[in-house]
Formats: C-alpha cells, sequence, structure tokens
C-alpha cells in the first residue's frame, strides 16, 4: 500500500498561528470594539508571566498550558489589531470654500451602460489657504467621454469633492448582496459622480507605483491578445484566464462556464500558476546539469512573483506563489516542508497584511479547495490506492480524485454564496480542464510572437481553435439536463457542521477509526433537521417589484412556498434578480403567462387583474385602458405600470378609482417624471421605482 501523509500539529506549525490569528480577525469582525483588543491584550501578558515564571521547569503542565494559552491570545491579540488598524474610517479634513481634490486612480476602467466605473483615492486637497496631503479611497463613475475612456491606472486627475456614502438601495431586495458591506471591506466608503466638464488631468507628475507599472504592463500584454488577430470572443477569453482582465468577456460565456462548474478557469487561479511554473521548470530544465541548479528555484519563484504582481495579486495566485516560495526555500535550505504547512504559510503571510482578505469570496474558495486537495486526494485516487500501472488509468483517476476533493471541499461554500450547485462540474474538469495547459501554451506563444511582428495564420488558428473548443465543450455542458441546483439556502451554522463532518470523516478514514463516525452521524442529522425546518416552515407572503431597468418583474409569494412571476419579457424565463430571497424562503418560482389563470392560497391571477391577500393589483402593461370607459369604476388599491402602457394617468381614472400608483424602473426617465407630475396633480400617492428602489408589499394579518 503506497504511503499516505497522516497529518498531525507538529507537521502543521502554521496552523498554530493561522487559527488564532483567523479567530481574532473574526472577533474583531463581529464585535469592533478596543476594550476586546485591551482584555485579549492583558489576558496574552499575564499568561506570557505565568509562562515565564514556570520556565525552568520543561515538564511542567502549567507551563505548557501557560506558554500555550499565550501564544494563542498573543497571537489573537495581533490579528484583532491588525483588522482594527485595516478597518476604512475616513473623515473629509476641513477645508476652505473652493476644495479641489488630487485623485490617483487605482484601478482600470470598467464600462456600464452610461458610464466608466473606476476605483482612485484622493492624495491631496487643495483650498484657498493651503493644500492637505490625505489617503480616501473613493469609487468614480465618470461620464462617458473620449478623455474618460483612455484614463489608465496611476493617472492623476482633479475634480470638486462631492463624496456620498456608498449605500445599498433603498427598499433593496431581501437577502441581497450587500453591496455596501462588500466596498466597506474592500476599504471604500465613498463614490461620486463626475460629469465630463468636472474632471481634469493634473498637471502633477507623481512618480508611478510598482501597481501602475504592472497594471500598464497587464493593459499592453491584453491590448497584444486583441491585436493578434484573434476572434473577439476568444481574446476576451484569453486575456480573462492568463491575464486577469474579465473586462470585456461577455456576461454569456460568464453564465456558460459558471453553470458547467469552471468558473475557476476563468479566474487567474493557482491552477493558471502551477501551469505557469511547471513551463518555467522544463525550460529551466538545463540549469539542473550546470552549478547553477539552484538558480532553478529561485528564477522560477520570481517570474512568478511577477506574473501574480501583473494579474493584479488575486487571493489565489499570492497563495500559489507564497506556497512556492515556502517550498523552493525548504529545497534550498534542505529543509523539509510540507505542501499543507506552505499552504497555512501563505495564509498567515496574507492576513498578517491584508486582513480583510479573510472575508473574500476568493480567498475562501481558494484555500478550502486545495486544502481539500491536499487532504483528500490520496484517498480518493484510486490508481494511486491500488498501485495500478497504466498511465491512462492513473491520469483519469488523479484527475478525477483532484477534482472531487476540490468540490466536495468547496461545494458548500459555493450554495452559500451562490445558491446553486453545478453538478456536471466533475465531468467539466475531467474533460475540459486537461485543454487548459495547451490553451496557454499556446496563448504564451502567440503573445510572443505578435510581440515581434512574426505570428503565423497557423498559431492564430491553433489558438482560435483551442479557445472554440474550450467554449463549445462548456455550453454543450451547461446545456445538458439538470447541469445545476437552484435555490439552494445554507446558512453560516450549517456550513460549519459541513465542515465539523468533513473533518470527523477525513480523520476516520486517514487514522482507520470508527470513533468519530458518531460526530459525523450527529452533524448530519443536525443539517438534515435544519433543511427539513426551512422546507415545512411556513414563508413569508411578500409582493416584489424589483428596481431593474431592462423588463419590469412582479413576484408574488405566498405562505405555500409558491412565487407567481408576471414579467415583461416575453421569454418567460425566471429572472436571477430575487433568487436571494426566493432561496431563503424555500418558494418555486412560475412564471405567468397573460392566458393563465391562477388560483392559489390568497392569490388570485387573470391579467390584467391580481388579488392578493385581499389587495386589488392592476397590471397595466399595454393601451386597452386608453380607450375604455365604465359605467361604474372598479377599485384598485395598487396600479402597477409598466413600459407598454403609453397614456395618461387620468385614462386610467375613467376606469378605476385607483389609491396607489406604482412607476416601474424601466420607464423611460422623462416619460416616468411625466407620470409621476400627474399622479401629483390628481393627489394619487405613487412610488416611483427609479428614485425609490424596489417595491415591496408585506400583507397584514388583517389581509388574509
Amino acid at each position: 500500500m503506497p504511503y499516505t501523509p497522516r497529518y498531525s500539529i507538529d507537521h502543521i506549525p502554521f496552523l498554530r498561528l493561522l487559527l488564532p490569528l483567523a479567530t481574532g480577525i473574526v472577533w474583531q469582525y463581529w464585535a469592533t470594539s478596543i476594550v476586546s483588543i485591551v482584555i485579549c491584550g492583558v489576558l496574552a501578558t499575564l499568561c506570557g508571566i505565568g509562562a515565564w515564571v514556570a520556565r525552568n521547569n520543561r515538564f511542567s503542565t502549567a507551563r505548557h498550558i501557560t506558554f500555550s494559552t499565550f501564544v494563542f491570545t498573543g497571537t489573537m491579540c495581533i490579528g484583532m489589531i491588525i483588522y482594527y488598524c485595516h478597518m476604512p474610517r475616513y473623515e473629509m479634513p476641513d477645508t476652505g470654500n473652493n476644495c479641489i481634490a488630487t485623485a490617483r486612480i487605482t484601478g482600470p476602467l470598467v464600462e456600464q451602460q452610461n458610464t466608466y466605473r473606476t476605483e482612485a483615492t484622493i492624495i491631496a486637497l487643495h483650498d484657498d489657504s493651503a493644500t492637505h496631503s490625505t489617503q480616501i479611497d473613493l469609487q468614480l463613475h465618470l461620464q462617458k467621454s473620449y478623455t474618460a475612456g483612455i484614463l489608465q491606472q496611476g493617472d492623476l486627475i482633479m475634480f470638486p469633492p462631492q463624496l456620498e456614502t456608498i449605500a445599498n438601495n433603498r427598499n433593496s431586495l431581501p437577502y441581497a448582496f450587500d453591496y455596501a458591506h462588500y466596498m466597506a471591506r474592500k476599504g471604500i466608503l465613498y463614490r461620486q459622480y463626475l460629469r465630463d466638464n468636472t474632471w481634469q488631468l493634473s498637471t502633477l507628475n507623481a512618480p508611478p507605483t510598482i501597481y501602475d507599472r504592472t497594471a500598464h504592463i497587464q493593459q499592453r500584454c491584453v491590448e497584444n491578445l486583441y491585436n493578434s488577430g484573434l476572434w473577439h470572443e476568444n481574446a476576451s477569453l484569453l486575456a480573462a484566464l492568463l491575464w486577469g482582465d474579465k473586462t470585456h468577456l461577455p456576461d454569456d460565456v460568464r453564465h456558460i462556464f459558471s453553470a458547467a462548474g469552471l468558473s475557476h478557469i476563468l479566474a487567474v487561479s493557482g491552477l493558471h500558476t502551477g501551469i505557469i511554473a511547471f513551463i518555467l521548470w522544463l525550460l529551466l530544465l538545463p540549469l539542473r546539469f550546470t552549478v547553477l541548479n539552484k538558480a532553478r528555484s529561485i528564477i522560477t519563484i520570481a517570474i512568478l512573483w511577477i506574473y501574480a504582481f501583473i494579474t493584479g495579486l488575486s487571493p489565489s495566485v499570492v497563495r500559489a506563489c507564497i506556497m512556492a516560495t515556502f517550498v523552493g526555500t525548504a529545497t534550498l535550505l534542505n529543509r523539509h516542508n510540507t505542501a499543507l504547512n506552505a499552504l497555512c504559510g501563505s495564509a498567515v503571510m496574507i492576513l498578517l497584511f491584508a486582513p480583510m482578505q479573510l472575508f473574500d469570496i476568493g480567498f475562501q474558495l481558494s484555500y478550502t479547495a486545495v486544502a481539500g486537495i491536499l487532504l483528500m486526494s490520496p484517498y480518493l485516487d484510486i490508481a494511486y490506492r491500488l498501485e495500478w500501472r497504466n498511465a491512462i488509468a492513473q491520469y483519469i483517476s488523479g484527475i478525477v480524485a483532484v477534482s472531487l476533493s476540490a468540490q466536495i471541499a468547496t461545494i458548500p461554500l459555493a450554495a452559500y454564496y451562490f445558491h446553486y450547485i453545478p453538478l456536471w462540474g466533475l465531468l467539466s474538469n475531467l474533460l475540459l480542464t486537461p485543454l487548459l495547459p495547451l490553451v496557454v501554451v499556446v496563448a504564451i506563444l502567440l503573445q510572443l510572437f505578435t510581440a515581434t511582428h512574426s505570428a503565423g495564420t497557423w498559431l492564430i488558428d491553433m489558438a482560435n481553435t483551442l479557445t472554440s473548443s474550450l467554449i463549445s465543450g462548456a455550453n454543450l455542458i451547461a446545456s445538458l439536463p439538470g447541469a445545476s441546483i437552484e435555490g439552494i439556502w445554507i446558512t453560516p451554522f450549517m456550513l460549519l457542521l459541513y465542515a465539523i463532518a468533513l473533518l470527523a470523516t477525513w480523520y476516520a478514514i486517514s487514522r482507520r477509526t470508527l470513533q468519530p463516525g458518531i460526530v459525523v452521524l450527529i452533524t448530519i442529522l443536525l443539517m438534515q433537521g435544519i433543511v427539513i425546518y426551512h422546507t415545512i416552515r411556513p414563508s413569508t407572503p411578500l409582493a416584489l417589484l424589483p428596481d431593474t431597468r431592462q423588463h419590469t418583474y412582479l413576484q408574488l409569494a405566498n405562505s405555500n412556498h409558491n412565487c407567481y412571476i408576471i414579467s415583461t419579457d416575453s421569454s418567460h424565463i425566471v429572472p436571477r434578480i430575487g433568487h436571494e430571497w426566493r432561496a431563503h424562503e424555500q418558494l418555486q418560482a412560475q412564471m405567468v403567462a397573460h392566458s393563465d389563470t391562477i388560483s392559489s392560497t390568497h392569490i388570485y391571477i387573470a391579467l390584467p387583474f391580481i388579488q392578493y391577500y385581499n389587495k386589488r393589483i392592476l397590471w397595466v402593461d399595454d393601451n386597452i385602458w386608453r380607450y375604455t370607459h365604465t359605467q361604474q369604476p372598479f377599485d384598485i388599491d395598487y396600479a402597477i405600470i409598466t413600459p407598454g402602457y403609453t397614456g395618461k394617468i387620468k385614462h386610467l381614472l375613467k376606469n378605476f378609482n385607483i389609491k396607489n400608483i406604482i412607476l416601474s424602473n424601466s420607464i423611460f426617465s422623462k416619460r416616468c417624471e411625466e407620470l409621476a407630475t400627474e399622479c401629483e396633480m390628481e393627489n394619487i400617492p405613487f412610488h416611483n421605482s427609479t428614485d425609490n428602489g424596489s417595491w415591496i408589499y408585506t400583507p397584514q394579518q388583517s389581509d388574509s
């Protein structure tokens, strides 16, 4: 039987630092307070004194306990302090009139419908009296223009500061993504919209930072790809997986790779870094037979770090580079270092300098996947366990073991954040991931030949063929029946239970004991109980008109886990918007056609009329009421007006006594203002989704 590593805490010394460091960061995240830091620091000091007093008695139990507690509480206190220091808490300094801000562009331009979005840092504020140095990170939205479109990272611009705090839309969707909280974790609390005539390039010449230089290199590499003669879709995919630039990657390609379980291919990750490291290792193979053998590791590590800076220092790439540095350094020093210890060491290094990364989705998925591969793949690799000699069997078994280990470790995290599980991920990784090394090699060769203006059509055709095959394969797998399970809701407590069950199972297999079985059984029963509870409990009734511009969606939910969706979208596809709420409430979504008649608990739909918990709703999406006049107006509690209606409010009032009017955000802005003015003239309360966000109505008990 082949050797399988049996890890203990002695094999993973960095784990002793990682656990308390992460605990301190999480503690400060949930309960930000200087008092907790002081208490933890005092406890660490007392334990340190106790360990020093008992230092002469090496075999004393009290010495071991006090020293271990000192290390844990001291490292935990360091984590709390680091997080507290990295918390964004910016305040504008007191300035006089006519204040002008100088800001450095720190991120790429992201093209949106009417603006360019980017990130910047205000480095100075100028007023009539003095210049104030500052450091305020913000998000800028610049009006689309030629001047704004040519801005690059590192450029300095000047504008009058009128910062506003980043906040979620009023009446934001239940359980929706908290964008303001997400930006705060990145250290950005403010944003500002700049019209084309309110800003200008600064005349100051600030020296570019290393991040600016690497961003320019990245931009040149991406431009080199687009100028190589590749098809645009293929060039955008190669720019994403090779250089981490997803600016021009089409949304349908993102969706295809996500549904096929191949999202990790689109993000520059440890997989890409490993491929490049392997290529470098092969290219430097001749050094092995010279006195420069040790330089092979040094050159590889140096180039990997350069690549990490060019691709934006994503958590997965930094993790891979730190692990490679640890392993390479251990090799140079003739020291033994386990991959799992290198993984924990890389996490410690990242959290010491960027504690906010602990809450980053990419960081969590990257480290969880690699930990799962290191711990579980040796036990899932059938060819390795049975010592098969067939090369094909070894390859297939290895790929399956690695993919299955990563998926087992990351599935609950993916379900927690994205509320779906790709079912064909194993097949995708088995069939398409082997193409990635070949795609990367051909893309690098194409970049080199294009830079020297010697790229042949054969190389361009090969790159197009391989990249198109990757996209077509992902599309084929994503279109298979049951490609993913949608509408999954997992709580943090369930995540914890899953982690406990997984670690107990791994411990039982690695130690060949059944003792942890009771822990696995209890956690599985608890998770199943939570799932059953969420399934049988009544759902919360809610009527929801999301704040979306493309189409108008009215979503009606009752207490029986039914959700009926009325839409102006002729495709009748269940919209993605609102999926977090539907997943949390375990709602079964059903699209309603104009010819349908729906009768359910507290819901009756026969468009354009809706009866919802004793409230009468009128769905106005055509002009039939402009040319109709009834003798007895019908009472309506809420009239929802969509872009399909081009008449006036007074035309509706000939047929209905309307108590409230809801104006969809998909209505053209000028038209929406005219309807709002009419509502004010008719003295009818109205909700303008353009200004007030999503419309949400919760039925009262009296409505039932």
